[in-house]
């Protein structure tokens, strides 16, 4: 079965099915942190406002960081750059662009930033689950040859160099996306929990578990791909998903000692009065 990348044409231009699932992915992101951002009883109205700056910031880290870890291709096809169409958006690029992005607004619109991220936390695992279809139908980011009954069929076109003899390979995009599905429903069952624990609880620690749990599973995934960057010998991913979880520890336990902190001044506060 051959599988059509373009959905339809649109006066001469082609609209493929990888932009209409990311913006499909973002829609249905930017719905979810609106409501989950009402239910835990933050502004909501700033997750409208923001959304056009993540979205802008979330492509430019993405493309970027894509760019970066594939310099030897791009520095040899500097038009290829900017040929979003083609795909070749790095994940862990839209959460990089887009964080930076929540801080500065943050900052800006003097709003918790963490509280934010939380509510922002299950959108991404959803909006990366829809996106990863894009995959599908580019025929991209696909894993080793396999004869097993989930393997996929890899038109002859697409496969990479020096895999031409096979036909069948694991569907990693697929894993990811049942991972992400996975992660969405783990993440809207702790706001449910940390709603009626909110005294007890720091905001920040759904979206640094986010972090933690996407990256683990990441690294597994990975360990199926056969297009990889790599540094050296060693896969890209697995050194930004390694820091990402270091990172993501070390944030968890400032957040925790802040709030055991900030908790015992309110209690001596209290006892003086």
């Amino acid at each position: 079965m051959t599988i059509d990348p373009v959905a339809f044409r649109l006066f001469n231009m082609e609209i493929r099915w990888y932009g209409l699932l990311i913006a499909f992915g973002l829609i249905a992101g930017i719905i979810i942190s609106y409501l989950t951002a009402k239910y835990r009883k933050f502004k909501a109205d700033e997750i409208l406002n923001f959304a056009p700056f993540a979205i802008i910031a979330g492509i430019i880290g993405a493309r970027l960081l894509h760019v970066i870890v594939n310099w030897s291709y791009y520095s040899k096809n500097l038009s290829s750059i900017f040929a979003f169409r083609q795909g070749g958006l790095a994940i862990q690029g839209v959460i990089i662009g887009g964080f930076i992005a929540l801080i500065i607004f943050a900052r800006v619109r003097k709003i918790d930033l963490w509280g934010f991220a939380d509510c922002m936390a299950p959108s991404l695992a959803l909006a990366q689950a829809i996106g990863r279809w894009g995959n599908f139908f580019n025929q991209e980011a696909y894993g080793k040859p396999t004869a097993a009954k989930i393997g996929i069929f890899i038109s002859p076109e697409n496969r990479l160099r020096g895999y031409e003899s096979f036909e069948y390979f694991h569907p990693t995009f697929l894993y990811e996306s049942i991972a992400n599905i996975l992660l969405f429903i783990i993440l809207m069952i702790l706001h449910a929990v940390f709603r009626k624990k909110e005294d007890k609880i720091p905001n920040g620690v759904i979206f640094n578990l986010y972090l933690i749990i996407y990256s683990l599973y990441r690294v597994f995934i990975e360990y199926y791909r056969i297009d990889s960057s790599m540094l050296g010998s060693i896969k890209v991913v697995y050194i930004i998903s390694g820091l990402t979880i270091i990172a993501a520890f070390i944030i968890l336990n400032v957040l925790a000692n802040r709030f055991i902190a900030k908790k015992r001044t309110e209690s001596e506060n209290t006892e003086e009065k």
